[in-house]
This record gives structure tokens, sequence and C-alpha cells, in this order.
């Protein structure tokens, strides 16, 4: 148990260290949260920053009749800057969201939709862990009641003329702020199987399900665009987050989609928008991990023995998140042993 708390840590402090986002400023906007790229004609990613208010990956296609937001990011805050962005883009309605799955980087924004009368499509899965294995990710109101008194604290006490460090006191303050907000909010419509298909005018958008990070994902498909929202089925050179994952289902889902989509551009999960050889890399980085870890239980090696001695390998040490290689080592060796609780 203390393991997994301790993990569970390390994802709280990806998705909201200040210190990762040294130069910020102390309002919250979108630019210090996310970059907007435009993906093809009337496709979008919104790319997370490190130390903003969106911590996962979002995204949105506009058609001839509304909009479809893909992922709602971390905070209500956010997404209303996302909002914000569509609006400067078109007049047209939100129509559709989409929550590719239940973690708190990708639903954290999901009650300001809801307030709007927006339907969330999902998982079914996701209606059973929304408000129940994410509390994890979240701390207490007591908790960031805490924290942002701490860094009101430092704030005060910090000199006027150490700007950077006053600047960063703010934002924390506000991504504390922030976090308070979230009230975990389910989807709408959920499904387990099959596709689901969207209209927004004579655009069509595809929803469908397939294993690997959590048991509960849905990706995107954009035909007319050729793009692929994945959620963090994929992820652009970028350590993955296996607190729930299966590795053993999540490669060959991973093979399927680009067998299925080999020219299309991708929207991951985490990371920037990459091309079918990024999401490849990303493959060979789960199944090499199984490869190794799986040596390392056939010559012997304790858990603690594998996360020592088993090191990442040179092509993947450029990769963001760092921080996930040894956690990534112990979640892949409990897979293995049949172990893993999730």
């Amino acid at each position: 148990m203390k393991k997994r708390l301790k993990f569970a840590a390390v994802v709280i402090a990806v998705i909201a260290a200040g210190s990762l986002c040294p130069n910020v400023s102390s309002a919250p906007k979108s630019e210090d949260d996310f970059q907007l790229i435009k993906v093809a004609d009337g496709v979008y990613a919104a790319i997370a920053k490190p130390g903003g208010l969106a911590s996962g990956n979002s995204g949105f296609v506009i058609g001839d009749e509304g909009v479809l937001i893909f992922d709602t990011f971390f905070t209500p805050a956010a997404l209303e800057e996302l909002i914000g962005e569509i609006q400067t883009l078109t007049k047209l309605p939100i129509k559709f969201a989409v929550n590719s799955h239940y973690h708190l980087d990708h639903t954290g924004g999901n009650q300001v939709l809801i307030a709007r009368g927006v339907p969330i499509f999902a998982h079914d899965n996701v209606l059973k862990w929304q408000t129940t294995k994410n509390r994890r990710f979240l701390p207490s109101s007591e908790d960031l009641q805490k924290r942002r008194a701490d860094a009101a604290k430092q704030l005060s006490d910090t000199p006027a003329d150490q700007k950077d460090k006053r600047m960063q006191l703010e934002r924390q303050i506000s991504r504390y702020e922030a976090m308070a907000a979230i009230t975990l909010t389910n989807p709408t419509v959920t499904f387990g199987s099959g596709l689901v298909r969207l209209y927004l005018g004579k655009r069509e958008v595809l929803l469908a399900t397939l294993p690997g990070h959590t048991g509960g994902d849905v990706f995107a498909y954009v035909p007319d665009a050729n793009v692929v929202f994945t959620g963090d089925l994929g992820w652009s050179k970028t350590l993955p987050n296996l607190v729930d994952a299966t590795v053993s289902d999540w490669v060959p889902t991973l093979d399927q989609i680009l067998n299925q989509y080999p020219t299309a551009k991708f929207v991951p999960g985490h990371g920037n928008v990459a091309r079918a050889s990024d999401i490849k890399d990303f493959r060979d980085y789960l199944n090499d991990l199984s490869v190794r870890v799986k040596q390392g239980i056939a010559d012997g090696l304790t858990i603690d023995q594998a996360k020592q001695q088993l090191k990442l390998p040179e092509r993947y040490k450029s990769f963001a998140f760092q921080n996930f290689a040894t956690p990534n080592i112990e979640d892949m060796y409990k897979e293995l042993k049949g172990t893993k609780t999730q």
C-alpha cells in the first residue's frame, strides 16, 4: 500500500509541481497552460505546458454545425481557457465532448461541460472509476488549503526584487486554487465496445476503444482530416504512467492503431503532436520495458534489484517524465509476476 501511495504522489507531482515551470505569469492564462496547434483544417491540439493548469493534452474538432472537445484537462480553469480559444475561432456551439479515460489530468474539467449541457462520451469503466479512483490524484481540500497557505507565506516573505521567485509562487497559489475548484464529475454517455459515430454536421468523428493504459480507454479518429486523438494510449517522446496499465495488451493495441492509421497525425495524451514514427517509438519503449523486466525476473532479480539494476536504454533518455522510469519497472515487474493491483 505504501508503495502504491508513493507512486500516486509521483503522479500528483507531475500534475501539479510548479517547479517544472520557472517562468510563468502570476495570472493564469491559456499561453501559460497549453499551446494551441492547428493539426488540420478545423482540428486543433492543445498541448499541455509543464507546471500549468492543463497537465494532460486536449484538443477539439470544428465541424459545420458544432465542436467536439477531446479530453477536459486537469482543472476547470484550464478548460475555460480552452473554450475561450475555441470561441475566437468559431461561434458554433460545443456539441460533444470525450473523455479518453478516467485519469484526472484528462477529466478534471468535466464539470464545466456538464454545466453547459454538453454530453460527454467515455468508456463504461469511467463511470466506475471517475469519482473513486481519481481521489488518489486529488489532494484533500485541507491539504490544498495548507499548501496554498504555505505558498502565500513564502510569497509574503519573498523580497519584491526576486521577481522570478514571486511569479513562481503566485502561479503556484493559482494552481492550488484551481485544484480546489475540481469536482469529480462523471461522463454522461458510455460504451464498452463497437464504434460510436458522432456528427458535427458533415464532419464525422469516430470513437472506439482498445485496451492498454487503463482498461477503459477511448480514442477518436477524424476521417476527413486523418487525425487520431489517442488520449493516453499514445505518448510522444514521454515516459508513461503505468499505474493502471496492462502492457501485454497495450503493445498489440498500438500495433493495431499503427497498422490502421499509418499516415495519420496523432494528438497524444502527453507530448507534442506526433507522426506514426513517434507512436512506434513509444510502442517500442513499452515492448523493451517488458523484455528487460522479463529477463530480470528470469535472472532471479527481486523487484528492488530490478529497479536498481535495469537501466533506461540510451534511446529513451531524452523522453520527458524521466521520473517514471523506475516506477515503470516496478509496475512491469508486478504485471509479469501477476501481483499488480489497480
